[in-house]
């Protein structure tokens, strides 16, 4: 029995017809497909892999870098949302009396509980939503 190796590619619906189209056309299955377009110097006696090697790794360095980019340029912008909310709240409420303070303060803890529960709850369906689209998307039938 051969050696399994298992690649998991997002791609969207464009890319992925037209890659079926690709090896429907070549008539092989979407494993051979996949597995000459990642591998094809492999096949060369010239090369002893380094080179596809080289490419493979140039590839994924560049993905990471793209989506670390995005990441990173996300984040910048929550940085500067959560600037301006602090900056903006600080200035248009006012000061609590000393004679409110106890109250205010309760109240206060009691609304950012609620609050980190809305978000906690948000955040788990928000990861099981992204799950079932993993899912699905590794369940169709079109990985190698």
């Amino acid at each position: 029995m051969k050696p399994q190796l298992r690649v998991v590619m997002y791609v969207t619906a464009d890319e992925l017809a037209r890659i079926r189209q690709e090896a429907a056309r070549r008539r092989i299955s979407l494993s051979r497909y996949a597995k000459e377009r990642l591998t094809p110097s492999i096949q060369d006696e010239d090369d002893s892999g380094g080179a596809t090697a080289e490419r493979l790794a140039g590839s994924m360095r560049k993905t990471l870098t793209e989506r670390t980019d995005g990441l990173a340029d996300y984040l910048r912008t929550l940085i500067v949302m959560l600037d301006q909310l602090v900056r903006s709240t600080l200035t248009h409420l006012p000061e609590i009396s000393e004679s409110q303070k106890e109250r205010v303060l309760a109240s206060g803890e009691r609304r950012y509980r609620d609050w980190q529960q809305e978000v906690e709850g948000l955040l788990r369906r928000m990861r099981a939503q992204a799950a079932a689209e993993r899912q699905s998307a590794t369940g169709n039938g079109a990985h190698a």
